[in-house]
């Protein structure tokens, strides 16, 4: 979730009360995205900035990683979808959500180096407003944008050189009625959040076949008339954000809605298996709080 015109509602739908989360760290305008890297670095997207978060056994500590563009210069966007690639950390950003037009940019990141910035590598053609970014087997980089205001939304491919070069972009497809927002990939399945053209409706966590000419056989896991943001995928089914509805549903492959927690215009949630968090723990970005909270006994498994 990214624009402001939806504050009230969330905060008229909070309807279940957060249950025995704790905050880990505040200040990120806008908390929109996680993503835990393979190497146990984890980071939160949000305005402004990419964030590192970590453990220094004391507490919780973050830092707003640098980005610099091609020409060298200090920039800041807004931060949303993120994904880990061989090695490198890659952040979709717009610089002007609420404007279909503004620049969007692709950055990239290594993670082997703990001083490293994020580079701007691309900036990707016809998105009106980026956020799901995912990588597919063969190693694109798979990119949701939910379109202009009023307007559907598309899946746009992103293919890469051995680098992590941007060497081409393709749509790999329509959405005639919805909007695309996060995305995930295991295997050849591509779970995606669809929301309604106004962003007021039903909105469904849909589940796909990727194939090399589109999405295919797409099933719907879960429906709600909460605004579904991202969500993670869980060894039994997976755990979305409900923004409007104010909280976290944990959902079975099957469809069966098995648990749920109350949070403040949930964005995000991430599971833990282990690190900084206890395994089985989940952690939920609050948009409107500009925070990330951790409920360490929601009983989640990462797939």
């Amino acid at each position: 979730m990214r624009t402001s015109r939806f504050m009230p509602l969330a905060a008229l739908a909070l309807l279940l009360p957060a249950l025995a989360a704790t905050p880990v760290f505040d200040g990120v305008p806008n908390a929109e995205n996680q993503l835990a890297a393979g190497n146990g670095r984890w980071f939160v997207s949000g305005d402004g900035a990419v964030y590192e978060g970590r453990y220094d056994g004391r507490g919780y500590r973050k830092r707003a990683l640098a980005a610099r563009l091609r020409d060298g210069s200090p920039h800041a966007c807004t931060f949303l979808g993120l994904a880990e690639r061989r090695g490198r950390l890659f952040a979709v950003c717009s610089d002007n959500t609420l404007d279909p037009f503004a620049a969007k940019r692709l950055f990239s990141l290594d993670l082997a180096d703990p001083a490293a910035e994020l580079r701007e590598i691309a900036r990707p053609a016809g998105l009106a407003l980026p956020n799901g970014l995912a990588v597919d087997p063969d190693g694109h980089l798979l990119l949701a944008d939910s379109g202009a205001p009023l307007l559907p939304g598309r899946l746009w491919r992103l293919t890469l050189d051995a680098a992590g070069a941007v060497t081409g972009q393709a749509e790999l497809h329509a959405f005639p009625l919805c909007k695309p927002n996060g995305l995930r990939v295991d295997g050849d399945r591509l779970y995606v959040s669809l929301n309604p053209l106004s962003y007021v409706g039903v909105s469904q966590l849909k589940r796909y076949r990727l194939t090399a000419g589109g999405l295919a056989d797409g099933s719907t896991l879960y429906s709600s008339w909460g605004f579904i943001d991202d969500f993670a995928l869980t060894t039994d089914g997976v755990v979305v954000a409900e923004f409007l509805g104010g909280r976290v549903s944990h959902v079975s492959e099957g469809g069966q809605l098995l648990k749920q927690a109350g949070f403040a215009q949930p964005t995000s949630v991430r599971v833990s298996a282990g690190g900084d968090f206890p395994a089985g723990a989940i952690t939920v970005t609050e948009r409107g709080n500009g925070r990330l909270l951790l409920d360490a006994g929601f009983g989640a498994w990462p797939r």
